[in-house]
């Protein structure tokens, strides 16, 4: 005899044989135990999960010799007859080919004879969406009000199709898809009965690809046995499937966990070798961290339908709730962008770095740790025409001050430099009236000089962290006509020109924070100096909006309840973490609910953008180019436009 494939020979031939498809079941097998038996039933469902299947077994419910019974005895000749699909009174029609009005008028004349060999004739019609509107309308009395011998057995896979009126004349059976444990489970059954050797993450592979349908499994099965050679192994099911099994994304996830830059891209790397779909891929991950963001929010929730139950529960606990959010987010938004990138691998290997470089806790403001000293002298001398000079005059300096020191060099150059359109006042007047204390056209040599006297002279004026938060307002202050804050005019005495020596000068300003923040030199200040705890991410920024107090070796944090109440016990770790690494291992961190009032560092750093925002808005006001463009066109300055130069760019 020759060879019968899987889905042929493992075909259910009892109700109890059915997988996955109890709820359809307890309803025929009650009906058929109680003799409730309707004329029309239609089964629903996609492809490969039964409905054929079970319109045959239940023709042979109805036409079996011992009577109407949900356990047909299968030895009788109805039974076998059926079994062996040459039954006279079980009608196959496939609509798909009999699709005209005439087929459905001469299954209409045939059904008032009666069976011929069973009880009932029964017509079992296959992908009946696929009938015409008249072949419907040819068909609707009929099946309204059949005879009493007759019963219809209507399968599709798309009943949207069917009109209401069919839909309304039978009992409707929708039939799910096939779990992925119900289809390992089935296919460990078979191939433990056929005495083929396999591998459980196989079996999952082939469950997987599936995709619902079990005739799919049964068929894909047949595929993998001829590929491996009458056994089932993993590594030939993932390379005749063209993916990746789940222990290669166990490996990629675990790389990310690790920030394991290098290993994560060896694995990548080995995995293109599979000349993989890397949108499978990031589905993959997608489903993974969907799992266990819900094993993290719900505990032992986390179902076995991909075989990795364990890992998934050992992910949630090694993982972060943000770090969960992130990687689910980039690969969401990889999977998308990965039409559109020029190589999928390229797309993939982004997605999965932005994974790593963006975790939150990571501090994405300092360079790479494989940067030495003259690497980043280097790429310094891009920006600084000499910066070596300015880091002998300066040598005390430590390199993040010096790196800001050298930002300010930069953008107070722009004041000596006339082909430069400089935000600077004393520059667009240069040209008319040039004033006495300014070169008209400095050399190189001597700019150079200029730089490394402005370091020396900055170093001695500009304390140490606060370096970055005083010269945004002295710049504002050098950039500013007098005429500006005629409160700051009337208590400053009049200076000839302005050098630069006098940029690290304290600026009066209307709001006395800032000059009681920046008196406090030599002292940590909470609003000031927050940002060199190197506290981020989310932690940082709830923690930011606090204002801070000493009790004994206690700090605490006062926050508003807005803010407090999306604190955990991890932001909590993170931020007295922080603070320990400046005040000592011996401090304690409370945090209390109230009003911090405005001493928070959030609060300081939008002052102090808002001094910066007024600066470049009346510079651009007084600057001679933008008069004489709006003079001469009728232009008008869009304010909401203007931006104050960053330092925290370069």
């Amino acid at each position: 005899m020759s060879y019968q494939v899987l889905a042929r020979k493992w075909r259910p031939r009892t109700f109890e044989d059915m997988v996955g498809q109890e709820h359809v079941l307890q309803a025929l097998i009650h009906a058929l135990e109680n003799q409730r038996l309707h004329h029309a039933y239609l089964f629903t469902g996609t492809r490969g999960v039964g409905k054929t299947t079970i319109g045959r077994l239940l023709a042979r419910c109805l036409n079996c010799e011992t009577g109407i019974t949900p356990k047909p005895c299968g030895e009788c000749s109805s039974c076998r007859e059926i079994q062996e699909g040459r039954f006279v009174d079980l009608i196959e029609i496939d609509a798909a080919s009999r699709t005209g009005v005439d087929d459905m008028r001469e299954l209409t004349d045939n059904v008032q004879y009666a069976p011929s060999r069973g009880r009932y004739k029964v017509y079992l019609i296959d992908e009946v969406h696929m009938l015409t509107n008249q072949s419907f309308n040819a068909f609707l009395k009929t099946l309204e009000e059949p005879p009493d011998h007759v019963k219809f057995l209507l399968a599709t896979t798309d009943p949207q199709k069917l009109p209401v009126t069919v839909l309304s004349r039978c009992l409707q059976f929708n039939l799910k898809r096939m779990t992925p444990e119900h289809i390992a489970g089935h296919l460990q059954h078979v191939l433990t009965a056929e005495q083929i050797p396999f591998e459980e993450p196989a079996l999952w592979l082939l469950a997987r690809a599936a995709d619902g349908s079990m005739r799919d499994a049964l068929s894909l099965t047949d595929q993998a046995i001829a590929f491996g050679n009458q056994k089932l192994a993993a590594n030939d099911v993932s390379t005749m499937l063209g993916t990746i099994d789940q222990r290669d994304i166990e490996r990629l996830v675990n790389a990310l966990v690790e920030r394991d830059g290098p290993g994560m891209l060896a694995e990548i790397g080995r995995v293109s070798d599979f000349a993989p779909d890397y949108s499978v891929i990031l589905a993959d991950l997608l489903s993974l961290f969907h799992r266990v963001t819900m094993e993290q929010v719900v505990p032992g929730s986390a179902d076995n339908a991909l075989g990795d139950a364990g890992q998934v529960q050992a992910l949630a606990r090694r993982l972060s709730a943000e770090d969960a959010q992130l990687f689910y987010q980039a690969a969401l938004m990889g999977r998308k962008d990965l039409a559109i990138t020029p190589d999928a691998r390229m797309g993939f290997e982004m997605t999965l770095l932005r994974m790593l470089a963006f975790r939150p806790g990571a501090d994405r403001r300092e360079p790479p740790a494989v940067s030495s000293a003259g690497q980043s002298g280097a790429g310094e001398s891009r920006d600084e025409p000499e910066p070596a000079q300015a880091n002998q005059a300066a040598p005390a300096v430590e390199s993040s001050q010096a790196e800001d020191l050298q930002e300010r060099a930069a953008e107070v150059k722009p004041v000596v430099d006339p082909p430069e359109p400089a935000p600077l006042p004393k520059e667009g007047q240069n040209p008319e009236a040039p004033e006495p204390g300014l070169p008209p056209e400095p050399e190189p040599p001597a700019d150079d000089s200029w730089l490394a006297s402005l370091d020396a002279q900055a170093e001695a004026s500009v304390p140490d962290e606060d370096a970055r938060y005083q010269e945004p307002t002295d710049y504002s202050q050098s950039l500013v006509e007098p005429s500006v804050d005629p409160v700051a005019e009337e208590s400053r005495a009049p200076e000839p020109a302005p050098e630069p020596q006098h940029r690290s000068e304290p600026v009066t300003s209307a709001e006395p924070e800032f000059e009681s923040v920046e008196e406090q030199d030599g002292e940590f200040v909470w609003e000031r100096d927050f940002r060199s705890l190197g506290i981020v991410g989310m932690p940082g920024n709830l923690a930011s909006h606090g204002a801070m107090a000493w009790e004994n070796e206690t700090i605490v944090l006062t926050i508003d309840d807005g803010h407090a109440r999306l604190l955990n016990g991890r932001h909590e770790e993170k931020i007295l973490a922080g603070l320990r690494s400046r005040f000592g291992d011996t401090i304690q961190l409370r945090i209390e609910r109230g009003s911090p009032g405005p001493h928070t560092p959030a609060a300081y750093e939008e002052r102090l953008r808002k001094v910066r925002q007024q600066a470049a808005e009346e510079s651009i006001r007084k600057d001679p180019a933008v008069q004489s463009i709006v003079e001469r066109f009728e232009a008008r300055v869009v304010e909401e436009s203007i931006r104050p130069i960053e330092t925290s760019r370069r």
